[in-house]
């Protein structure tokens, strides 16, 4: 798991940049996302960054992101600390470099409102139990290690595999360890990111009455039990309500031949699977089948863990 000084190089990291930003643009926050906040990340995780002129726009014109993307790109380049800086103008265009004193690589993007605040809805998650981190980490490292952990090669990006376990955790195990995620995502819906969200971090979810007992261990076996199953079901699963419901032909998102796989996205309501493919789905169903039988006579999460490594 990612240590208290390697989040420190990434802050110091942020810290240096946000002076950048400053100096050349006069506005503008830069905030630290993804896996390095969420509570979820390793030794080996990137730098995810947002930078944030507006923080009552989830995006801003494809003109002014790509002037404050090259304007910034420019003066990285000048910088000892950046190399290999690059400009990609994707769907969510972003800069990327390699960091020579925190030595990660680091990816920005601009005004990516709803990106930081899943990660600060995934870092309170990650406070609820202190068995549901190494429980993430430990099923990336086994997807990574069966080359599913891709959506650019159409299988599962890192965020849908947490969201697959955030649901498994709802529903999957009795009694529950995550509730539905609906009240408290309303409750980030208006924050405002750069001025309000920081006071947001210790305020995690309610504890439940009764607290679930399972083992680490029987816990990793049982998601991919749980997924086996629900990969049989053509439906749409919902961690904002920890429901699952019947798909409709009412819109694009939800046409059954559109997509092969549906969890919803809590924030914005849409196919957080949308990028996964037909054969790569396929390829998932037999990995996943191939882990039950594979873990299902291992002792401890100890031996589990150490089988993916």
């Amino acid at each position: 798991m990612q240590d208290k000084a390697f989040l420190d190089r990434k802050l110091f990291l942020r810290d240096g940049i946000q002076r950048i930003v400053g100096k050349n643009f006069g506005e503008g926050v830069l905030h630290l996302t993804g896996s390095s906040m969420s509570g979820f990340g390793t030794l080996k995780s990137d730098a995810d960054m947002a930078l944030v002129f507006d923080p009552n726009l989830n995006t801003i014109s494809k003109k002014k992101s790509r002037n404050v993307i090259t304007r910034l790109a420019s003066c990285l380049r000048r910088q000892a600390f950046c190399a290999n800086v690059e400009m990609i103008f994707a769907k969510v265009p972003i800069i990327k470099f390699f960091d020579n004193i925190s030595r990660c690589d680091v990816d920005i993007n601009i005004n990516n409102i709803v990106g930081i605040k899943n990660s600060f809805l995934l870092r309170s998650i990650s406070l609820v139990d202190d068995r549901i981190p190494p429980l993430v980490i430990a099923v990336k490292a086994w997807a990574k290690s069966h080359d599913i952990n891709s959506a650019f090669n159409g299988s599962l990006s890192s965020y849908l595999i947490v969201t697959m376990i955030i649901y498994f955790l709802q529903t999957g195990v009795s009694p529950p360890m995550l509730p539905p995620l609906k009240q408290y995502v309303d409750s980030l819906q208006s924050v405002n990111v750069n001025t309000q969200l920081q006071h947001f971090v210790p305020k995690t979810f309610v504890k439940f009455d009764v607290r679930n007992k399972e083992e680490l261990g029987d816990i990793f076996v049982r998601f991919f039990q749980f997924w086996v199953k629900k990969f049989r079901q053509n439906k749409m699963f919902s961690v904002y309500t920890a429901q699952e419901k019947i798909r409709t032909y009412n819109t694009p998102f939800l046409d059954t031949s559109a997509y092969v796989l549906v969890l919803e996205e809590p924030f914005q309501k849409d196919n957080i699977a949308r990028a996964v493919r037909p054969q790569q789905l396929g390829e998932v169903k037999d990995k996943f089948q191939q882990a039950c039988d594979q873990f299902k006579d291992i002792a401890s999460f100890e031996e589990l863990f150490g089988s993916l490594t």
